[in-house]
């Protein structure tokens, strides 16, 4: 594999006679020549606080051949030093050819083939083995997972009886969490929903962790994490594996991580909330990946009738092919955005599923036009087509921000019938916490309509 300079490296070679000091846990600590904070040094990547990497053990470098045994370390710690800043302190828990600093100049100009001279930077890396972590403070304390700051509610420890955790890539402000904790206080459970924010490529070592977790109940795969985590759960429900991603993983009773996709079926509901009956209705998606394969694949099965169209036409064929197969019927068919002027003629509903309008380079963009050119061509391409629409038809859009998306904001000046995405949200919710608690609120008397109410007032809808 090829790294970059800003990549974090996979892996971390040792030599042969390090393997049994590996194995026993007794090294915590390595010197390697040159800077691999930024990874200019060599070409292998850099090592990152709260990243994962594989400790492999080299037999023969020039070929690349290893021994069978390797272990999961986290990096705890990358200092740059010049050797003057070297102390006694950065060796402890080093290769005994390491552990001091005649040794470890001995040990690094034989390693690298040269003599070390004043200009030399070394990296000081300080790891932990994955099989020391058994708990969410665990993945806290070694930078793995961050606490969200933006979300309402969101609680700052772990000082709960039982934990429900959402997964999300980047800080934003979720309702998960306000809408979850809300729910705990009103039916009397005794645990807390805490969103943590992490790395999805790492979601593997990450759910590795929880699982061990005896507080961890299961939780969200949120922004970044619904795709990545699929593949590192024991069990997949039919319909998530068919749409391709997860939004909620269930702990079960014998410590297996069960994944769901309540998104597609959290949209639908809200569009019925909204008088709409799905069935015989032609809907117009656009964009076609990420939460957006939940919902056709829910609305399909509602017996709606989907246009798919995206940038790239083979994405949206190849889920409307999906959803067909899926269902056996001939529910979905597919496009490019140039076919969205035609399409939403006569549609009853148009939804935005893809990124234009969501908080970066697309937040100006309007999900009616390519976004191909600057974004005011974008909006007088999106009037155009937006002037074909017929009054009635609902307009939508997935993507939640703190004012309406470009697309929301137009439809509301004309005074057309919008829906946002925080039904979506509450009733995906709903369904999660349904999933988990299903037996415990039964017993008491508690149904899921009561759960909506206490979520939709949380959410301030």
């Amino acid at each position: 594999m090829e790294y970059s300079a800003d990549m974090p490296a996979q892996e971390i070679w040792f030599r042969e006679p390090d393997l049994e000091l590996l194995q026993k846990k007794a090294i915590t600590t390595t010197i390697r020549l040159g800077n691999r904070q930024d990874g200019v040094c060599e070409a292998k990547g850099c090592y990152f606080p709260g990243y994962f990497v594989a400790a492999k053990i080299v037999t023969d470098p020039q070929s690349k051949k290893f021994a069978d045994w390797q272990a999961d370390l986290v990096i705890i710690r990358n200092q740059l030093k010049n050797w003057q800043e070297i102390n006694d302190q950065d060796l402890q828990g080093s290769l005994p050819g390491q552990n001091s600093k005649k040794k470890l100049k001995e040990y690094l100009e034989q390693i690298y083939g040269r003599h070390l001279t004043d200009k030399d930077l070394f990296s000081i890396i300080n790891f932990e083995y994955k099989d020391n972590l058994a708990t969410a403070s665990d993945l806290i304390r070694v930078n793995a997972l961050s606490i969200a700051q933006t979300p309402e509610e969101n609680p700052d420890n772990f000082d709960f009886e039982h934990l429900t955790i959402p997964l999300i890539a980047e800080d934003y402000p979720a309702k998960t969490p306000i809408m979850w904790n809300s729910a705990y206080r009103q039916f009397g459970i005794k645990a807390g929903n805490v969103m943590l924010v992490g790395d999805p490529a790492q979601a593997s070592h990450i759910l590795d962790v929880l699982r061990k977790d005896p507080k961890f109940k299961g939780g969200g795969a949120g922004v970044g994490f619904k795709g990545t985590t699929i593949d590192c759960l024991d069990e997949i429900d039919p319909l998530a594996e068919a749409v391709g991603s997860i939004n909620f993983i269930l702990k079960t009773e014998t410590n297996q991580l069960k994944g769901y996709n309540t998104d597609g079926l959290g949209y639908a509901m809200s569009l019925e909330q909204k008088g709409v009956e799905i069935k015989g209705k032609k809907i117009v998606i656009l964009g076609a990946g990420g939460t957006g394969n939940a919902i056709t694949f829910a609305l399909a099965q509602k017996g709606a009738h989907l246009v798919i169209l995206n940038r790239t036409v083979s994405k949206a064929q190849s889920l409307a092919e999906k959803i067909n197969a899926y269902y056996g019927q001939n529910l979905a068919k597919a496009g490019g955005e140039d076919l969205i002027a035609k399409q939403v003629k006569d549609a009853d509903v148009i939804i935005n599923v893809s990124t234009k309008g969501s908080q970066g380079s697309m937040e100006k963009y309007n999900a009616l036009a390519s976004a191909n050119k600057d974004w005011q061509e974008n909006q007088l391409q999106a009037e155009k087509v937006m002037a074909k629409i017929p009054k009635t038809t609902i307009i939508s859009d997935i993507v939640l921000t703190k004012k309406a998306t470009p697309l929301l904001e137009m439809a509301q000046k004309q005074n057309r019938p919008t829906l946002d995405g925080l039904g979506m949200v509450i009733n995906q919710g709903v369904e999660s916490f349904w999933l988990l608690y299903q037996k415990e609120l039964a017993a008491k008397n508690i149904n899921k309509k009561q759960v909506f109410e206490v979520m939709k007032k949380a959410a301030g809808l």
